[in-house]
């Protein structure tokens, strides 16, 4: 009976082979290329399953698919609400503190009359006038969506991920990448690209050609691209952003605002000479210990101990 079977599929190859005889050179090669490209489709197909797309949405959705928008599960949801929660406070030290450094009477003086202030001002005050008025919107929307991708892109290298795609034009853009956390996500909304750009395109001429006219540059681009940074990462968190709905949209602002406002404060100890990240710290944490402490004893007196 095996020796049936056995012979059976002897005949059986035999004339199969004797078919494949039969074709000719260009249905071997049809037949082979679309044997490859099946192949290649199915490792096309595995590879986007473990991918990630991170997208900004700027005047439409044709960036995003319907898996971009995740639906957290009850649990994680009610996680990232609690650990939103947690870092309210912090901002409010944080902006407390700013006020309190900033309203001295040292630096606040030398803080509205300094040059820094005066750039700041005026590159805030004509970013909102090409904002509102609509001058050249469409390339400044197209330059901070090329800053935003490229940031995800930075930051997925330096988490050690890889990089399949990348697109972006003035409607937004996306990335896909095989690798995905909160720093990935939320690191376009703090991190201003192009003020990373301008310092180091400034290192670069300081080394080379060190000037006094390249100091007053540095500082006019620093405040212009942060600026820039600030307004339409602004302007284009409220259209619905796939990034922050990935760790909970209520968690991601507070992480976001949390890291804006260290931002500046950093920026404020670099360019006034009253001020030190060292004073900044010492008084941060001050004004937490009072809030705790104010929290502790407003909670003692609805629930005794």
């Amino acid at each position: 009976m095996a020796n049936h079977r056995n012979m059976s599929k002897g005949k059986s190859s035999s004339r199969n082979t004797r078919r494949d005889d039969r074709l000719g050179f260009g249905d071997r090669v049809r037949s082979s290329y679309a044997a490859a490209r099946e192949m290649r489709n199915q490792k096309s197909h595995h590879r986007k399953a473990t991918m990630t797309r991170h997208a900004a949405i700027a005047e439409s959705s044709d960036y995003l698919e319907p898996e971009d928008y995740l639906n957290l599960s009850a649990l994680r949801l009610l996680l990232s609400w609690l650990m939103a929660l947690v870092m309210m406070p912090l901002c409010f030290v944080t902006v407390i503190t700013l006020f309190q450094r900033v309203g001295q009477e040292q630096v606040l003086g030398s803080f509205w009359q300094s040059p820094e202030f005066f750039q700041f001002a005026v590159g805030a005050a004509l970013m909102v006038a090409w904002l509102v008025i609509g001058i050249a919107n469409d390339f400044f929307l197209l330059v901070y969506v090329l800053g935003h991708e490229m940031t995800h892109a930075l930051f997925v290298y330096l988490c050690g991920g890889r990089i399949s795609d990348l697109r972006f034009s003035s409607d937004g853009g996306y990335i896909m990448t095989n690798k995905s956390n909160i720093l990935i996500a939320l690191a376009p909304y703090f991190v201003p690209f192009w003020s990373v750009v301008a310092v180091a395109v400034y290192g670069f001429i300081d080394f080379f050609y060190p000037s006094e006219i390249a100091d007053i540059t540095f500082i006019t681009s620093i405040v212009f691209t942060w600026c820039f940074h600030i307004i339409w990462t602004i302007w284009m968190i409220p259209k619905d952003q796939p990034d922050l709905k990935e760790h909970g949209t209520f968690f991601s602002l507070m992480i976001i605002i949390f890291a804006n406002l260290l931002l500046l404060a950093v920026l404020l100890c670099l360019t006034l000479d009253y001020l030190t990240m060292k004073d900044f710290a010492f008084n941060w944490w001050n004004n937490f210990l009072n809030l705790c402490e104010a929290f502790l004893r407003k909670l003692a007196t609805v629930i005794p101990f």
